[in-house]
C-alpha cells in the first residue's frame, strides 16, 4: 500500500512538471523585437562669451613672482571694471601656482627663481556681451599676459535639453517605424530606452586675433568678432517589439 502510494505521489509531480513546462514554453514564446539608435541636433543662439587671461611671472623670490604676477591681473580687471564696467560676477579665478623654476646651465639643472602662474576666466553676458572686441583690444596692449581664443555658448539650455531629448525619441520611433514597414510588420511597445550618452555641446570658438599695427603710427586694426550659432545634441538607443 505505501509503495503503492509514493508510485502515485511520483506520477504526480512528473505530470506537473510537464504541464508547467507545456505552459512556460506557451507563455515564453518569441517576440520579435527591433533595437534603434537616433541622435538629433539644435541650434541655439548664443548670449554670453568666454575667455581667459593668464600671467606669469618668473622672480628670484617667491613673493616676488606672486606680486608681479598679481599685479598683472589686477591690472587687467581694473580695466575691464573702471573702463567696461564689468563687475566682479563676470571673473573666476581658475588656476594659481608659485613653483621653482630651472634652467639648464652648462649641463646642470640649476634654480634660477620661482615662477608664479595665475589663470582668470571672464564671461560677458546681457550688454556686455556686444563689447567682446573692444575688450580683447584693450587687454592685448597689456604686457605679461596671454589671452586665450573667446568661445560664445549660452548660460541656460534647460529648454533645448529637453526638446533635443524629444527629438531624438521621435527620430528613433521613425527609423523603427521604417524597418518595420520594410519587413511587413508594425511597431509594438517599447521595451528599453537607453540614453546614448551626456548632452554634447559644441560652441563657437574664434582663435585669438592678433592685433595689427600700422607702421610707422599708433593706429591699429580693431578686434572684429563675428558671433556664430552653438549646436546641443543628444542621443538615445530604444528598443521596440515587432507585431503583425
Amino acid at each position: 500500500m505505501r509503495k503503492t502510494i509514493l508510485i502515485l505521489i511520483s506520477l504526480f509531480i512528473v505530470m506537473f512538471a510537464f504541464t508547467s513546462c507545456q505552459a512556460l514554453n506557451t507563455e515564453n514564446k518569441i517576440v520579435p523585437t527591433v533595437s534603434v539608435s537616433a541622435s538629433a541636433t539644435v541650434t541655439l543662439v548664443p548670449d554670453s562669451a568666454s575667455f581667459s587671461i593668464t600671467s606669469e611671472a618668473t622672480e628670484p623670490t617667491t613673493e616676488g613672482a606672486r606680486n608681479a604676477s598679481s599685479m598683472m591681473v589686477e591690472k587687467a580687471v581694473n580695466i575691464l571694471k573702471d573702463e567696461f564696467g564689468i563687475t566682479e560676477e563676470s571673473f573666476t579665478t581658475d588656476f594659481m601656482q608659485i613653483s621653482p623654476y630651472y634652467e639648464w646651465v652648462d649641463g646642470t639643472r640649476t634654480l634660477v627663481g620661482q615662477k608664479a602662474t595665475q589663470k582668470l576666466s571672464i564671461v560677458l553676458s546681457g550688454d556686455n556681451l556686444s563689447k567682446v572686441g573692444k575688450v580683447y583690444d584693450r587687454l592685448s596692449i597689456l604686457d605679461g599676459i596671454s589671452i586665450s581664443s573667446v568661445s560664445y555658448s549660452k548660460l541656460d539650455t534647460t529648454e533645448e535639453e529637453a526638446l533635443v531629448r524629444e527629438m531624438a525619441a521621435q527620430e528613433a520611433l521613425s527609423k523603427a517605424e521604417a524597418y518595420a514597414k520594410g519587413l511587413g510588420k508594425r511597431v509594438g511597445e517599447v521595451i528599453t530606452v537607453s540614453d546614448g550618452s551626456k548632452i554634447s555641446y559644441t560652441t563657437a570658438t574664434y582663435n585669438s586675433p592678433k592685433l595689427m599695427v600700422a607702421e610707422a603710427s599708433a593706429d591699429y586694426y580693431s578686434t572684429t568678432i563675428y558671433q556664430g550659432d552653438v549646436s546641443l545634441s543628444d542621443s538615445v538607443t530604444v528598443v521596440f517589439t515587432l507585431v503583425d
